[in-house]
């Protein structure tokens, strides 16, 4: 029991670590493409990918008709309106930034997760979300305590909030149905059927733009593999055990492995506020999981 409990929050910091590199490796491929030809061809390689490793160890598990309306409305949020959001966000914003303001979902999540699913929350959980909360808020400041990132970017990104807990009650209801593999592949699928018309119509992939695949193959299959395979399988396993709003909270870690991996990678400077951020949102994570009494 044990073992698996500690399985089940490694799979959590893991796919947090996946998903704040995502930032960076975004950000390295917006130089080359536009989000909508990445996302698009993130989810080719994602779906390649998994429907490989469905198909050698022989998983594939058979989805039943009633369920794929379920399985059409979440992959509608996540991949499709999620990644369009946060894509154009991070646009208007840098990653580290951009990874704190995604971090406010486990701030809604417990909300829709009381209306939805009647799932209970303990006073540890609440105070583990303020203190996480003030630290990302110390992340999104600078030293003269103005935000770093336009309006434009906030719309977009809180946006993706909204979206991502939405996605989190629709995959609630999945996981007791299917096993976290077969849930990230068909929601890729069809996030990719969702973003077929986007590509040809709003997208053009030019000559100099298949000449420069050298300059972002690495970054553009790190997220293929990394951030839309891996890491949403790890998380769809830690949600089937943890429900929604104690999931969630491993949302409050994306900023903290964005900053770390944004000053290894591309050289970003992390100040010491953005540390004291860090240290409070990992102290909030720590505590929201400690037990008392259900309210």
């Amino acid at each position: 029991m044990k073992e698996k409990k500690y399985l089940v929050h490694l799979s959590g910091v893991v796919a947090m670590i996946f998903w704040g590199l995502s930032f960076i490796w975004s950000t390295q491929v917006f130089n080359y493409l536009n989000p909508t030809t990445t996302i698009f061809f993130r989810l080719i390689i994602s779906t390649i990918f998994l429907g490989s490793l469905l198909l050698l160890f022989g998983m594939f598990e058979k989805i039943e008709k009633k369920d794929l309306k379920l399985f059409a409305l979440a992959a509608l949020f996540e991949p499709f309106l999620y990644f369009i959001f946060e894509s154009y966000g991070l646009l208007n914003a840098s990653p580290v930034v951009s990874s704190a303001v995604i971090a406010t979902i486990p701030l809604f999540t417990p909300i829709a997760a009381f209306f939805f699913l009647n799932e209970r929350l303990t006073s540890w959980n609440i105070v583990g979300f303020i203190i996480s909360f003030f630290g990302v808020i110390f992340m999104l400041l600078n030293k003269n305590l103005e935000l770093t990132v336009s309006l434009k970017g906030v719309i977009f990104l809180f946006s993706a909030v909204i979206v991502a807990v939405a996605y989190s009650i629709s995959l609630r209801k999945l996981t007791l149905l299917y096993k976290p593999l077969t849930i990230t592949f068909v929601q890729n699928v069809i996030g990719m059927i969702y973003f077929i018309p986007m590509f040809f119509v709003m997208e053009r992939v030019t000559p100099s733009d298949i000449m420069s695949i050298g300059n972002y193959i690495v970054p553009l299959l790190s997220l293929g593999v990394f951030a839309s395979s891996v890491a949403y399988t790890l998380w769809a396993y830690a949600f089937s055990k943890l429900g929604a709003a104690k999931a969630n909270i491993y949302s409050n870690l994306i900023p903290v492995f964005t900053a770390i991996f944004s000053c290894i990678i591309i050289g970003e400077n992390i100040s010491i506020q953005k540390i004291l951020g860090i240290l409070l949102v990992i102290g909030g994570l720590i505590l929201s999981q400690l037990k008392s009494n259900k309210i």
